[in-house]
């Protein structure tokens, strides 16, 4: 405990403004996330709208988020990082406005897509943000950090807006009760755009490039095709497994909760919340660990150990039984994301870091859109039970490919 006590403190005393500002933005945008993980398909359901339509929305949203990358990359090198992020926060919260309240399927879609366009933004400059502001020393930990702030928002979030949900249902119906939390979430990213106009420094604030859209958009694809080869290569195959077989039944948990439990909204709250504290204490676990036992072995025994869990949660067996699966396979399989950012950002060089983050985003969301299809299908056509043999497997084979192409790095060892 002394040893990681000493990482954090070493890490508050040399944050950088940037960080600690970017560090409040993703804080208010992850309640917006934790409120559509667990209000987000029950609204869609109690408006009456089938899990495969919820599927579809999700599955949108997501291929937004990945196809986004790119137009994103693009913005953030011509422009530059302070804009494109204000830039895509703004599109965040007005689709999101229109996609919960005008009940037209085919406008929900599109503004489905433009919302996941918009959130893109953040996810594809957080690496580099928080990469280029941290000295080398305390860059794991920024990681872990923001990776640890995301899920106590992600905690208080879920524990509010769900009770909060179903204390106003009493009042105004659940249709009513979920729309109200629901656009109350989303206008909390409007703090973010506050906070994001205090971003300074040329890290933040200057071109990068004084090239054209096209020579732009060459010289991202360029930087695309070198990362098709060797241990990238591997790294986004790793990535695609996983964001398949996750998307296939993370969107869903609420619904599956809920509707698998026959509960209400603040104990599906309760759940979510629970199961993400533990994925708290595990990102402070995470820096001290990996120097221990080293980065790439953390990230496989977090993730093997996940799966007994993720078994455990096909047989229920009861609110206290499921909820402490949930607790361990939220945790085990998601503590060791902050390494693997860091790991992303280090088998590239420093001219290709946004478009190595772009390329993770792009892989990761589609084939996450790719798996919420899939996992909204069959939960409508089969059970709730069905995706999460699917996932099962994509989970174990990552893992492998993860192993099979690290087994020799040592925790010292940065991988070029």
């Amino acid at each position: 405990m002394k040893s990681a006590m000493t990482v954090y403190y070493d890490f508050f005393k040399n944050i950088s403004r940037n960080v600690k500002l970017y560090l409040g933005i993703i804080f208010f945008v992850t309640i917006v996330s934790s409120a559509y993980n667990v209000l987000f398909g029950i609204y869609l359901k109690n408006v009456g709208f089938t899990e495969a339509f919820v599927g579809q929305i999700l599955s949108i949203n997501t291929m937004g988020i990945a196809f986004g990358a790119i137009p994103m990359a693009i913005f953030a090198e011509r422009l530059n990082r302070k804009k494109t992020i204000i830039f895509g926060m703004l599109l965040m919260v007005i689709s999101n406005l229109i996609v919960l309240n005008v009940q037209v399927p085919m406008v929900m879609q599109i503004f489905a897509f433009i919302f996941g366009i918009g959130n893109s933004t953040l996810m594809i400059l957080q690496a580099p943000i928080i990469y280029d502001n941290t000295p080398d020393q305390h860059r794991i930990t920024a990681f872990s950090m923001a990776f640890v702030l995301q899920n106590v928002a992600f905690v208080l979030g879920s524990l509010v807006l769900g009770h909060l949900s179903g204390w106003i249902t009493h009042y105004v119906g659940p249709v009513s009760a979920n729309r109200w939390v629901l656009n109350a979430a989303t206008s909390l990213i409007f703090i973010g755009v506050l906070i994001a106009m205090r971003f300074t420094g040329d890290e933040m604030t200057a071109k990068k490039h004084e090239h054209t859209i096209k020579e732009t958009l060459e010289g991202i694809l360029a930087g695309y095709r070198r990362m098709l080869v060797g241990k990238p290569l591997f790294y986004l195959m790793q990535v695609s497994l996983i964001g398949l077989g996750a998307g296939m039944i993370v969107p869903f948990f609420s619904m599956y909760l809920k509707y698998t439990l026959q509960t209400t909204d603040g104990i599906v709250g309760n759940i979510m919340a629970i199961s993400q504290v533990g994925t708290v204490i595990g990102g402070l676990v995470v820096p001290p660990l990996a120097k221990k036992l080293g980065r790439v072995r953390t990230v496989i025994i977090c993730q093997l150990l996940s799966i007994p869990f993720l078994i455990s949660i096909l047989f229920p067996q009861g609110i206290i039984i499921i909820t402490i699966s949930f607790f361990f396979r939220s945790s085990l399989m998601n503590m060791a994301g902050p390494i693997i950012g860091n790991l992303a950002m280090e088998i590239v060089d420093d001219e290709t870091r946004t478009y190595m983050s772009s390329m993770v985003s792009l892989v990761s969301h589609l084939f996450r859109a790719v798996g919420i299809y899939i996992g909204g299908y069959l939960m409508f056509k089969y059970d709730y039970n069905t995706p999460y043999y699917f996932t099962i497997v994509c989970y174990l084979i990552g893992t492998y490919i993860l192993y099979n192409v690290f087994k020799n790095i040592n925790k010292k060892e940065h991988l070029q």
